[in-house]
């Protein structure tokens, strides 16, 4: 069985522009068949040229710049993507069992100079060519303690895409708008007083799972309640940090148990965990919980974040082991990830 690319589309995301890629692009693909790192460069290179048919200009994969093997499962390859001898983007193609399950990636801002098409792409820009998959989530697993892919470690990692973040409280809101009729703005103070305990399990996409460390904060669904959403159904949550980074979740998994946190173990977070708040959404993947948290947002329709533009899955619920998203019609048609597991190393 072999694979092919099958498409493409850009997209502009607002909520991306901040840390200067406001242009993410993703490629469906069908088959299997990659056994080797030779495959996964010709997967690469095929999702190139496919999308340089999309944007009306040549875009070459260059330097390999890392790889991955995550959750056990999945091997996740970095490409420098180049247009005419300039570096101007990221391309990425994630693989599990052998088959190519999603190339995605972002377009620098500078992009708006090299193509027309994208030169005055603003909010709700995009283009397409050849057939895309949409948003596919998988079936749940068969559960597990801790779930598939995961190791319980004694204490958390630490990671900031925008740098460990130092944030004065005095002079801090979060914001909670979009899609609202009565948008909030909130100290810390209103938070603690309004706090309770949360959960106490924290599942990295990395694979690392913390647990008995007591979450304490306030249930997105009263804070939401408060600002009366104004969204019919359906709905998406995105969360802004401080420091530009943005990620997106559907409403309805955000209200099940989410939380605005600000305590951990019954004290303030430190920097490193998020001071002065942060998401925490126990079922769902760590990188959806945003640290130094500046703003929430209710959104009528899907646009990528940060981790989501490049390769991670839009639900990301741990149970399903949504780590990446699927766009492979093949995997989408099953609703399942292949069982083969191993790592495919860069040759």
């Amino acid at each position: 069985m072999g694979f092919g690319v099958l498409g493409c589309r850009v997209s502009y995301s607002r909520l991306n522009e901040e840390l200067g890629i406001p242009f993410s692009f993703e490629c469906t693909l069908e088959g299997g068949g990659v056994e080797s790192y030779s495959d996964v460069v010709r997967v690469a290179r095929e999702a190139a040229g496919e999308l340089s048919t999309l944007l009306g200009g040549p875009l070459r994969v260059s330097r390999f710049s890392g790889w991955e093997y995550i959750g056990g499962r999945f091997n996740l390859y970095n490409f420098d993507l180049e247009h005419q001898g300039v570096n101007i983007g990221v391309l990425r193609v994630v693989e599990a069992g052998g088959y190519p399950l999603n190339v995605t990636g972002v377009l620098a801002g500078a992009a708006r100079l090299y193509f027309s098409l994208l030169s005055q792409a603003g909010p709700g820009f995009v283009e397409s060519h050849g057939y895309n998959l949409g948003i596919t989530y998988l079936k749940p697993g068969g559960g597990g303690d801790p779930p598939p892919g995961q190791k319980y470690i004694r204490d958390f990692v630490i990671y900031g895409v925008e740098g460990i973040q130092f944030v004065e409280a005095s002079g801090w809101r979060l914001r909670v708008g979009g899609r609202v009729y009565k948008p909030l703005e909130l100290g810390l103070g209103e938070l603690l007083e309004a706090s309770g305990d949360g959960g106490s399990v924290f599942h990295c996409v990395t694979g690392w799972s913390v647990r008995g460390r007591t979450w304490g904060g306030v249930p997105l669904e009263t804070l939401l309640s408060k600002a009366s959403l104004a969204v019919e159904g359906g709905g998406w949550l995105a969360a802004v940090s401080t420091g530009g980074y943005a990620t997106v979740m559907p409403l309805e998994e955000a209200l099940k148990g989410g939380m605005v946190a600000v305590l951990l173990d019954g004290k303030p977070l430190t920097p490193e965990a998020g001071y002065p708040a942060r998401l925490y959404i126990s079922h769902l993947y760590g990188w959806k919980h945003c640290k130094w948290l500046r703003e929430i947002l209710v959104l009528d329709s899907y646009e990528d974040g940060y981790w989501e533009a490049l390769s991670y899955h839009e639900r990301g619920l741990v149970a399903s082991e949504e780590r990446f998203k699927v766009r492979n019609t093949t995997i989408a048609g099953e609703g399942a990830l292949p069982q083969v597991r191993r790592p495919l190393r860069p040759s």
